[in-house]
Parts: C-alpha cells; structure tokens; sequence
C-alpha cells in the first residue's frame, strides 16, 4: 500500500520569496524554478494527498522528542524580513498529528504551537501560491541523534499505514552557511551526492566533524525524511543546487519511477 506518494528537500532562505526578495531572486532564479516545479507537483497529487507533513529546523525545537504540533489551523507571517504583511496560514490535521505523538513514543511530544517560523513558511510559499488546500502537520526538531531522527521518520509512515492517510513529507533544509570555506563547500558537495545516489547510510552516519564546521541546518530533517520514506518506491530527482548568497540551496523531489 502506497502511504507515502511523494517526498521533497527544500530550502527555507526567505529571499526566495518575491514580496522579500525583490530584484535579488534573480540570483537564485535555479532555487525559485525547482520549488516552483516541486509546488506543480504537489498540485497535481492533491486529490490523492490527506496531508503534507512538513519538518522545520527552526521551530519549536526540544532537547529529548520531535514536537508535532497539533493544531486545527496555522499561521505565520514575514514581518522579521520586512513584509509583515505577507502571511500564509494553513489547515492542520488535528487526528493525524496526536496519533503520531502517539505511534512516535519516546520520540515525540505534542506541540501546541500554531505559528509558523520561516522554516515552514518560505517552503510552504509555492505551494500555496498554486492555491493548495491539503491540510500540513508540522514538526519541529528534536536534537537527537541522526539515526534516531530516522526512527521517528519511520512512524511517520506507521501512523499513515493505521490511520489510512496519504501523505507527502517536506524536509526544510538550507546546507552549509559557509560556503566561503573550504569545509562548508564540501559539506554541500558531499551530501549532494548523497542525496542523488540515495545513500541512506552515508546521509544518517554523516560526519558529526564536517556538519559541525559547516554551520547547515539540514542532516535533522532530512534524516526524519529519510525515515519516512524508508521501504518506499519512492526515488530521489536533484533539481537544482546553488548557492549564490553563501548559503547553500538543494531542492529535491522523491516520487516513484516511471521507467
């Protein structure tokens, strides 16, 4: 049974918002077109999608679980980047959320928080610009190991498989800050290898060395995707890579193979 339909790594940079970034999006126009194709194909499975389980490094973090915030409705808005009045709200999925909390164990605690931080907000920008409905249910992250990120992952697709949901799962995540080092460019160049040749094992015993030094917010949710999609036909697409701002950007797509 096809729980999972689709998985996706974006970015959260709040420049790639046009209201945000004006004339300099441009720069990152690789970074706007691939979460613009990402939106498309999210769009196109909506009538088949129950949720969009969406993981951010930015928000209610918490030392010991993953926080799965519960709520029936969220909101956030851009008024730290200059446009306080752009926001973007969204339906949760109340039912789906607490019996996550409850499927996850020790590894997840319910979240009572409804506002959104950028984390969510900036890959949620596409896709709600192409007028998508399907409820989300935001996690947080839990700073737990890598390989325990991924065990959390996989009762993301458990509590799908028992309540019968459909989801998609969105892991934000910006890589290095710090591309103007040595360290923050291998950093990206690794894990974007990783990512295109699917190396689950690679990805979940990264180098605690190298993603220290590079300064990225990406291994947390990525390793909760990973977990999701663990045992699925789903495959990895890179769809652009870039970092013109010294930050790293990688958007990828996860869907079934059609050849």
């Amino acid at each position: 049974m096809d729980d999972i339909l689709f998985g996706a790594i974006l970015p959260h940079p709040p420049i790639i918002v046009p209201q945000i970034g004006g004339e300099r999006i441009k720069q990152a126009a690789q970074t706007q077109q691939a979460m613009k194709e990402v939106a498309r194909r999210l769009k196109a499975l909506e009538k088949k999608l129950d949720a969009i389980v969406i993981v951010s490094p930015h928000g209610e973090n918490s030392p010991a679980t993953v926080p799965v915030y519960t709520g029936h409705v969220f909101e956030g808005n851009f008024g730290q980047f200059g446009a306080p009045k752009l926001s973007l709200q969204a339906k949760g999925l109340p039912e789906f959320a607490i019996a996550l909390v409850k499927e996850g164990g020790l590894y997840a605690s319910r979240s009572p928080e409804t506002m959104l931080d950028h984390g969510f907000l900036v890959p949620l920008y596409y896709p709600l610009q192409e007028k998508i409905k399907t409820p989300i249910v935001p996690l947080a992250i839990g700073y737990l190991s890598l390989k325990e990120l991924f065990e959390f992952g996989k009762k993301i697709k458990a509590t799908a498989q028992k309540t019968g949901k459909k989801i998609a799962v969105i892991a934000s995540a910006d890589l290095s800050h710090h591309l103007d080092r040595e360290r923050g460019r291998e950093f990206d160049s690794k894990l974007v290898e990783l990512v295109k040749k699917y190396d689950v094992a690679g990805i979940i015993n990264f180098p605690a060395d190298l993603a220290d030094e590079a300064g990225q917010d990406a291994l947390w949710s990525i390793a909760i995707l990973l977990g999701a999609l663990d045992k699925t036909e789903l495959k990895p697409e890179l769809l652009s890579y870039e970092g013109p701002f010294g930050v790293g950007y990688m958007v990828a797509a996860f869907e079934k193979c059609t050849n």
